[in-house]
């Protein structure tokens, strides 16, 4: 019998034979493999990347080394992920916005979310927060306390954002909607940059990861709002999510993942993931994500996957609610 192969099919099978193989090398470890990272050095997906190479160092590879691949708000590193082998020696660490959210904010995304890229394992999960700053009269302490501030003049109803096209922009634009009140966002490149004008008083409020935020409370100047969870987190157990407030559409979270090309062969997708989770629990990873307020999630790919068209659906939904209207 002739067996009749076309091109894509021999292309598959090429890529599956190449990661099957490594899975069976009589324990060798390729020499190197290489983690992107969408952003500069020094934030929280870079330091996760390195807390990964460090203890996947020996399991997966002899080397393992973290390229930070910056700028078009993440899709540079996409676009380098996707173009690369799918032999499962590129990775990278992102969130899983790129396949839930980003196909909503932005006009050309370049990539299909669920075919050119597979999370392996999720790498932590993460609520929001709403905060506010020293021009905000101290008797605001929740929530409610900050709607009827507002709705007694709505020239206070401004807030910064990390980020345009992002969670925390819409969640503070949800709110606005169920309150009436015309939430003003404005966006900085990156919680870091807008930090320094909330707590110096130019913007009265701040959307924001809820780790970030609580490394800055404990001086006062400031206050922790309301949180995203379906409960209450226990980094702010003092705080009420945002649902037990009133509002119980506005709950949400994301989360970090480590991702593959899309065509990486299942078998090679779920070595690595076995690689990641394992790192996970590594004590000296658990001690530095918890100084940094994170805490290590694993999952499976399929798990993954599932956690990520659940929340494209959900975002589909609010973001037509919104009215939001990508600019580029």
């Amino acid at each position: 019998m002739t067996l009749i192969m076309n091109r894509r099919q021999l292309s598959v099978l090429s890529a599956a034979a190449l990661g099957s193989g490594w899975l069976r090398a009589q324990g060798r470890r390729p020499e190197l493999v290489k983690i992107l990272v969408p952003f500069s050095a020094g934030g929280t997906f870079d330091q996760i990347a390195r807390l990964l190479a460090e203890h996947m160092r020996g399991d997966l590879a002899d080397t393992i080394v973290v390229d930070n691949k910056s700028g078009a708000a993440g899709r540079i590193a996409i676009d380098t992920l996707r173009q690369a082998p799918a032999d499962g020696l590129t990775l990278m660490v992102h969130a899983s916005g790129i396949q839930s959210l980003y196909p909503f904010t932005f006009k050309q995304l370049g990539y299909d979310p669920f075919v050119d890229i597979a999370p392996v394992s999720l790498t932590n999960r993460l609520e929001f927060g709403f905060a506010v700053g020293p021009v905000v009269p101290a008797e605001v302490r929740n929530l409610r306390d900050y709607v009827t501030w507002v709705r007694l003049d709505p020239r206070n109803a401004s807030f910064a954002t990390p980020g345009a096209g992002t969670p925390l922009h819409f969640l503070p634009m949800l709110l606005g909607r169920d309150i009436q009140v015309e939430m003003n966002p404005v966006h900085y490149r990156g919680t870091a940059a807008a930090l320094p004008d909330l707590m110096g008083g130019t913007v009265p409020a701040l959307s924001a990861p809820l780790h970030d935020l609580v490394q800055q409370t404990a001086g006062g100047k400031v206050r922790i709002l309301a949180s995203s969870g379906a409960e209450r987190n226990k980094l702010t157990p003092q705080v009420g999510t945002y649902a037990e407030q009133g509002f119980p559409q506005l709950t949400s979270g994301d989360s970090y993942a480590v991702f593959v090309n899309g065509r990486t062969p299942p078998a090679l997708q779920e070595h690595i993931s076995s690689a990641v989770r394992k790192a996970l629990t590594a004590p000296a990873l658990v001690a530095a994500f918890a100084k940094a307020y994170i805490e290590p999630v694993g999952s499976t790919p399929a798990e993954a996957v599932r956690m990520a068209r659940a929340d494209n659906a959900r975002w589909a939904t609010a973001i037509k609610t919104i009215g939001y209207v990508p600019e580029s």
